[in-house]
């Protein structure tokens, strides 16, 4: 280096740590509380992995119990309409058939076929049972 030359110092480097997120005192208050209890304990987690996934499977199980309930509550009340549905369309048509079948009302529907309701009362016809030969 030349002697006129200005020595430069030589640049400090700041390494710039991540700066933690600040949690609420309430949440800290939490923590503590927790730790005191051992409830976080890497350990206890550990030993209380199967009650956990236990829990969680029971969560969904309830869960999907829950949705079943309610598809089956809508299917029965979809039922319960078509059945009335039915059951009107079944008065109305069992009305129109016995309306229909009054001896009037059916001779009215034969009247262009040239067909004439009978006048003479009707006569009963027995047929003698057949007798068996001997042999």
């Amino acid at each position: 280096m030349a002697a006129n030359s200005i020595r430069q110092k030589p640049e400090e480097v700041v390494e710039e740590t991540p700066k933690k997120k600040r949690s609420t005192k309430s949440a800290r208050k939490f923590l503590k509380v927790m730790h005191v209890f051992g409830i976080f304990n890497r350990n206890q987690v550990v030993k209380m992995m199967p009650f956990i996934l236990f829990l969680s499977v029971l969560i969904l199980f309830y869960i999907g119990n829950s949705y079943y309930a309610e598809r089956t509550i809508r299917e029965i009340n979809d039922v319960k309409n078509e059945v009335k549905e039915k059951h009107a369309e079944f008065i109305s048509t069992s009305s129109e058939l016995s309306f229909r079948t009054i001896q009037s009302e059916v001779a009215k529907a034969i009247a262009p076929l040239d067909i004439k309701e009978s006048r003479e009362p009707q006569k009963k016809i027995t047929v003698a049972p057949i007798q068996k030969k001997k042999k």
